[in-house]
């Protein structure tokens, strides 16, 4: 379940990840699973919500997120995504980062849940995602050598120079 709460710790919405999702035609609408992210992408002010979600465990996968449309999470609206992570291979340990460039998220897979088949990384076009349109991004795998990447976030405070990459960390 999902909380927003205010500064003074009074309870403004709490809602569960199966009715906070709608309308992607995926699992992410009815069957989440669990490992949620929040982020806040301050330079443009939007909330970004993760988990994950599958029907079985033969797949497909599914990384559901929702980006906020104002920086209001609760009256503002939100924007639904299903990324289809593999079709074969669960999304474990997701992690992401907002860069000003786009949103960038790493995962553990595993062959039908089970077999450990290395780290998938994407970069998620950050322009798409907080304007509702529909998300395009750009994924590879690295393989067994790595596990748990982490990748690096940035706030408005701190300024990256134009075409610096994102880093991950294990």
């Amino acid at each position: 379940s999902i909380g927003i709460y205010s500064k003074t710790g009074a309870v403004l919405s709490r809602v569960t990840f199966n009715s906070l999702f709608d309308g992607t035609g995926t699992p992410c609408d009815a069957q989440n699973m669990g490992d949620p992210v929040v982020l806040y992408d301050d330079s443009a002010d939007r909330w970004i919500i993760t988990d994950f979600a599958w029907a079985t465990t033969r797949g497909p996968f599914y990384e559901c997120i929702a980006v906020s449309k104002t920086a209001d999470p609760i009256s503002g609206g939100w924007w639904f995504y299903a990324l289809q992570t593999s079709t074969n291979q669960l999304n474990d340990y997701p992690k992401l980062g907002v860069w000003p460039d786009g949103i960038y998220m790493s995962s553990n897979m595993f062959t039908r849940a089970k077999s450990y088949a290395g780290v998938k990384v994407w970069a998620l076009n950050r322009a798409d995602m907080i304007s509702g349109a529909a998300m395009r991004n750009v994924a590879f795998t690295l393989g067994t050598s790595y596990f748990t990447l982490y990748p690096s976030t940035v706030t408005s405070v701190f300024t990256v120079p134009a075409g610096t990459p994102n880093y991950f960390l294990s």
